[in-house]
């Protein structure tokens, strides 16, 4: 398949899970707003943190005059989990240009990571895979920004018995479903689940990476080889 026909599937691909991302962009416009941002500190947020749960976590510590250095490491915490997705893509961009790799590291989300894992097996080579991912990225800054605009300048466009709210973890939750491909999945899975609510009260937000560290180690337990026997 040709790069630019690559381009558009990744493109396209993200079409399903642009459905959570709008009302989560929707519900951070609407946050920042609250908030009393401007548009010019919003945007300029937005375009350089460029993380929806990172923002609603800063934003809500801001407004409650918390210290710099607390919303700085929050946030950074936060997207600690995105170290685990820039190792699991960097054989796909070790041969790509320098600014596409730059490009590649800002635009990396949790939706084109999940779109990425669904779909590795369909795609021949690092070239193709880079190609369908920079497809995936690009929908979701267009989608993304142009939610949180949105949300800023017109509200949270849902009558308030459709609260958006529950947007923010539908929307990650639907990037789960579709990788639980057997019981092992599965099972750390609803590890996962159990343990990040147990920990959820751990200061500064580490409970979600506590919670990643140790479904990372029982993943790899459950899928370890077993030695065979002469």
């Amino acid at each position: 398949m040709k790069q630019k026909n690559l381009f558009f599937a990744g493109f396209r691909g993200m079409a399903p899970i642009l459905t959570g991302v709008i009302p989560f962009g929707a519900v951070m416009g609407t946050v920042f707003f609250n908030a009393k941002l401007s548009l010019a500190q919003s945007l300029g947020m937005d375009f350089v943190v460029y993380a929806g749960a990172a923002q609603l976590a800063a934003v809500d510590l801001m407004s409650k005059h918390a210290g710099y250095l607390v919303v700085v490491i929050t946030g950074l915490i936060i997207n600690l989990r995105f170290l685990l997705y820039s190792a699991a893509l960097s054989p796909v961009l070790q041969r790509s240009s320098f600014l596409v790799k730059i490009f590649s590291a800002y635009s990396l989300t949790d939706q084109a990571y999940a779109l990425m894992s669904a779909n590795e097996h369909k795609l021949k080579n690092a070239e193709e895979a880079t190609q369908f991912y920079l497809g995936a990225t690009v929908s979701m800054i267009l989608t993304w920004h142009s939610s949180v605009i949105a949300g800023y300048i017109f509200g949270n466009f849902a009558p308030p018995s459709l609260s958006l709210d529950f947007a923010v973890p539908l929307s990650f939750a639907a990037l789960v479903i579709p990788t639980i491909k057997n019981k092992t999945y599965l099972f750390v899975a609803i590890f996962s689940s159990l343990a990040s609510l147990l920990l959820h009260s751990l200061p500064y937000k580490m409970g979600l990476m506590v919670t990643a560290l140790l479904s990372i180690a029982l993943a790899t337990f459950l899928t370890r080889k077993k030695p065979t026997h002469d």
